[in-house]
């Protein structure tokens, strides 16, 4: 499926290959997501790792909203600690938005989506969630844009194994305007291990958005 703006579409759903693809490395956890960052696909070992995203609404499954949102979405985030720190994350998700909207003007989901995401801090009146939205509406004005979200280490804890430090890598599918993001320890480490374990015993099955 692709959201026609203009001249290009962007692509909201993973096409077959990135499915096979996804099932075929069911040791690896793998979700793949479209350039607003809504996750659209993942396999078995994601489900795993990140508790099982089916039971977000399709809406909330955006990373963009788990960051700066109040909603369901931010169950995406509260597991994960990032190595490099939470600031340069948040920059690039802003600045891989920055960039999907320059690309896809004319495509209203997108539109809307970074609309809520600026008025936030208008709608809020706890202080928390004020800065929380402030930290979107900061980035957004930032004349320089920072890198894409490309990679980290990242700690994720879990309920069932516990804290596991992993490697987080983003690789773009061409001609799809996807990113696959990739998690995978070192082989024989407590990590893989943990992993191991995970897919032995936490998966669910793979599934795509309603």
């Amino acid at each position: 499926m692709s959201v026609i703006t203009g001249r290009t579409r962007r692509t909201t759903a993973a096409p077959p290959g990135i499915q096979r693809l996804t099932a075929r490395l069911g040791d690896v956890p793998i979700g793949v997501f479209a350039a607003d960052w809504t996750l659209v696909w993942w396999n078995t070992m994601w489900s795993a790792l990140h508790s099982g995203p089916a039971v977000l609404p399709a809406a909330e499954r955006n990373l963009a909203r788990a960051l700066f949102g109040t909603g369901a979405a931010r169950s995406l985030m509260l597991h994960i600690r990032f190595e490099h720190g939470q600031d340069a994350f948040v920059a690039s998700i802003v600045a891989d938005l920055k960039d999907a909207v320059s690309r896809y003007p004319a495509d209203s989901r997108l539109d809307r989506l970074v609309r809520e995401l600026r008025e936030l801090r208008e709608l809020r009146e706890l202080r928390e969630l004020r800065e929380t939205s402030d930290a979107f509406a900061h980035q957004w004005a930032a004349p320089t844009a920072a890198a894409p979200h490309t990679n980290d280490r990242k700690t994720i804890r879990h309920p069932q194994v516990g804290d596991i430090l992993l490697y987080c890598d983003v690789l773009v599918v061409p001609g799809a305007d996807l990113r696959m993001v990739t998690y995978t320890a070192a082989t024989g480490s407590a990590e893989a291990g943990k992993l191991d374990l995970l897919r032995v015993t936490g998966g669910h099955t793979a599934g795509a958005l309603p």
